[in-house]
């Protein structure tokens, strides 16, 4: 079995609604290896939203759900469904949900956050890449716990 590969937070600030998007796309086209990815925004009446590509949602568990219910014999593709997503709300895979909301309550608005999963090889490369995009790089730690990080990058700033 290969070891794992070791991976560090790094989390940059954009002036601009769509420049975490631009720089994941950047760091993605760079072919960085990431793993779990979080975009944070605020818009211009202060709304925050974020999306992660490891956070599964309540959609695609309930599509996987009504899937499973098509396959396994005798049980309903609806009741299946139903479980899919109510475990979504329940479970969180990726970054903690309400810590990303702290982080966009912090913003500016019409601004952007990305905190990314970044193996740590291409920790230093990926932020030279948000830096050439506009971003502010607030930081990187090996913590790969989303709180520890930030506590980690709030003690070194």
């Amino acid at each position: 079995m290969p070891d794992a590969i070791a991976r560090q937070i790094l989390i940059a600030s954009f002036n601009t609604p769509n420049g975490a998007t631009s720089g994941a796309d950047m760091l993605k086209a760079a072919a960085i290896g990431l793993g779990n990815v979080a975009i944070i925004t605020r818009d211009g009446s202060g709304t925050v939203d974020f999306t992660e590509s490891q956070d599964w949602g309540v959609g695609k568990s309930a599509l996987v759900g009504a899937v499973a219910g098509l396959i396994l014999p005798g049980v309903g593709s609806l009741t299946l469904a139903a479980g899919g997503a109510l475990a979504a709300y329940f479970i969180d895979l990726g970054f903690p949900d309400a810590l990303l909301k702290q982080m966009g309550e912090g913003l500016t608005t019409n601004s952007s956050m990305l905190v990314a999963l970044v193996d740590a090889p291409h920790t230093s490369r990926a932020s030279e890449l948000l830096l050439q995009g506009g971003g502010v790089v607030m930081g990187s730690t090996d913590e790969t716990d989303l709180a520890a990080a930030m506590a980690s990058i709030s003690r070194a700033s």
